[in-house]
């Protein structure tokens, strides 16, 4: 053995491919419990708390989406959400609403360091908002040029996209907390 990495057998990459599986979405029923989007998959199983993601969320928006178990493991992909019933549909669309909702930061309102977190007091496209970040550096994405992505302490994502077009003060308090 030299070392090298093993090149994929011939159909491996098939045989990959051939483990996904795609949901049949008028088998699926979708329900809320609390805060947790639960499915039944008639005549398989039920699950306590899933997820739904985008596989594609740029080309493909409205298409593919992968159905998660709490574990993050893919119990399958829906190919055509508009196949699910009306009232599956919207709890699927409010559940990928709330997931890929990022708001975005118009002007900063007031800034408190306090042990070792940051409290925001920000007005966004969405209105007024707090949260608290910690750990700047690993909490904030610079995607691009002057344009920012904060995560707080709860996972929730806010968007800076022009730092240019943040008034004086917001700016000055943005960079001086990065």
């Amino acid at each position: 053995m030299d070392g090298k990495p093993e090149e994929p057998k011939p159909g491996a990459v098939l045989a990959e491919a051939a483990q996904l599986v795609f949901l049949d979405p008028r088998k699926l029923h979708f329900f809320r419990h609390g805060d947790a989007l639960r499915l039944t998959h008639e005549g398989d199983r039920t699950c306590l708390k899933v997820n739904v993601l985008r596989a594609f969320p740029l080309s493909e928006p409205a298409r593919y989406l992968s159905v998660r178990d709490a574990e993050n493991k893919e119990l399958g992909i829906i190919v055509e959400p508009t196949e699910l019933d009306p009232g599956n549909l919207r709890l699927v669309k409010e559940d990928l609403e709330r997931r890929y909702l990022v708001p975005v930061i118009r002007r900063i309102v007031n800034i408190k360091e306090r042990f070792g977190t940051v409290e925001w007091e920000v007005e966004t496209h969405r209105g007024k908002s707090r949260f608290t970040t910690r750990d700047l550096r690993e909490n904030v994405v610079r995607p691009s040029r002057g344009r920012y992505i904060l995560t707080d302490v709860d996972g929730n994502r806010y968007d800076v996209p022009e730092l240019s077009a943040l008034d004086a003060q917001s700016q000055e308090w943005l960079l001086r907390h990065l």
